[in-house]
């Protein structure tokens, strides 16, 4: 149980929140995960937090957990807009795809390409079956333009691509950009947009992850995808 607790709080503070459909996906294999939820939340060792559409809530460490592991402290802080929808996307990026993957802290992106290489966006590992990719995240907002986003990219590419520490990693194709947004509609559109202004040096990958306002139909899109493969079973 205490692993289990600890395991359950380093992610937590890796990730700067977790919801409760990620925590049973993770460490409970799918079953309920209320008793440790609500012991945790009792001990004051993770708070709840609401103010997602649907009346979802997410949890963090609370501040004094944060300090005890050091973690920095605006992880601990409720977050709101960007910044929540950005930890959503990237935790079910990584959590909830089809593909595993894992967040990397901003001290290992710097072990890896150098001090400053991060440009200050999450960075996450996905292992294959051959070699790891490491995706350098971009969440745009719904409401963002596209064309924008573009130019970031590009611009984005062409700086890394001329430093040292990513050239090995862009020519082995290990390195990549992702884009999360949160409608399949809007992703058809930016990979063909993406398509008509390649070739692009670093390949850049866009998938579907939600935020805020479209959490709680993808987890009843999950939830309902479950049932039906468990019903053919």
């Amino acid at each position: 149980m205490i692993e289990r607790d600890e395991t359950i709080l380093k992610h937590i503070g890796k990730y700067g929140l977790s919801i409760r459909a990620v925590i049973e996906k993770l460490f409970f294999g799918g079953a309920t995960a209320d008793h440790v939820i609500n012991r945790l939340l009792k001990e004051r060792r993770i708070l709840s937090v609401a103010g997602i559409p649907g009346g979802l809530n997410y949890y963090q460490l609370s501040l004094s957990e944060a300090r005890a592991r050091s973690v920095p402290e605006h992880r601990a802080r409720p977050k709101k807009g960007a910044a929540l929808r950005q930890a959503l996307q990237v935790l079910w990026f990584c959590c909830m795809s089809e593909r595993s993957r894992n967040r990397l802290e901003r001290a290992r992106i710097s072990e890896i390409f150098g001090k400053g290489s991060g440009n200050g966006k999450p960075h996450c590992a996905e292992a294959e079956t051959e070699q790891s990719i490491i995706y350098r995240i971009y969440a745009p907002g719904p409401n963002s333009r596209d064309d924008y986003l573009l130019k970031c990219l590009k611009s984005d590419t062409e700086r890394g691509i001329v430093r040292p520490e990513f050239q090995s990693w862009v020519e082995a194709k290990a390195f990549a950009f992702a884009v999360l947004v949160e409608t399949p509609e809007r992703k058809e559109k930016l990979k063909r947009l993406i398509s008509k202004t390649g070739p692009h040096a670093v390949r850049i990958h866009v998938e579907v992850s939600p935020g805020p306002s479209t959490l709680a139909t993808a987890l009843r899109s999950r939830e309902g995808a479950t049932s039906n493969v468990d019903h053919e079973l």
